[in-house]
């Protein structure tokens, strides 16, 4: 990994997925106290050591102003988990909470957000859809990009084969991502990574893979 064409895209780690009071689509408290630890005080601090841009991407969904209802209910399956099915893994419906100034879409504390950080906000689960991400990327000569974040097998999965796709090198972070559905999927979605769209490596190898002093395998 080279730092001048590195970036670190942080996915959805914000209250609606991580605060234990406020959150509507949570992982786990084990999951979340985790992984804000790995990316707060382990990768976020490398990054910024090593001047790589660091890129937050959150979901904020717009409103329509002749319905009072979020766009996000335009999905076919979204809105059947709104009014008939459990989500998988949380045990309750599906709600569209994530709207503008709601402090759910907050990013959480303890990643330590700055003012030359780049925020993407997105509807669904890519961040490159409808929004400027792919122009950030290619103006600051991105190559490589490393992900964290929730949920694993929906938004960063999307998001790696978004990247994949554009020819960019995936580098997953295991240790710093989980899902709310639950381990197994965060477990698949990981496989489903390493098996066809980039590398996965964990936080404590993001130094040395910033300084080259390990390679990829």
């Amino acid at each position: 990994m080279d730092p001048k064409s590195t970036a670190l895209i942080v996915v959805d780690m914000n209250r609606a997925h991580l605060d234990i009071e406020l959150n509507y689509l949570p992982v786990s408290p084990e999951d979340s106290r985790r992984i804000l630890k790995n990316v707060g005080e382990k990768v976020i601090p490398v990054f910024r050591k090593y001047r790589c841009p660091i890129i937050f991407v959150k979901t904020i969904h717009r409103v329509n102003p002749e319905t009072g209802e979020a766009f996000s209910v335009v999905s076919p399956f979204w809105k059947f988990q709104m009014e008939k099915k459990a989500v998988s893994g949380v045990g309750r419906k599906r709600e569209t909470k994530a709207v503008p100034g709601s402090p759910v879409t907050e990013l959480m504390p303890e990643l330590g957000v700055c003012p030359e950080d780049l925020i993407i906000v997105k509807q669904r689960y890519s961040p490159f859809l409808g929004t400027d991400l792919d122009i950030i990327i290619r103006t600051l000569g991105i190559k490589t990009v490393v992900l964290v974040g929730v949920n694993t097998n929906n938004c960063v999965l999307c998001t790696a084969f978004e990247a994949f796709n554009r020819d960019l090198e995936v580098i997953l972070l295991e240790d710093c991502c989980a899902s709310m559905n639950g381990p197994q999927f965060h477990e698949r979605a990981v496989e489903q990574v390493r098996t066809s769209l980039g590398w996965v490596s964990h936080s404590g190898e993001v130094e040395e893979l910033l300084k080259g002093t390990i390679a990829l395998s």
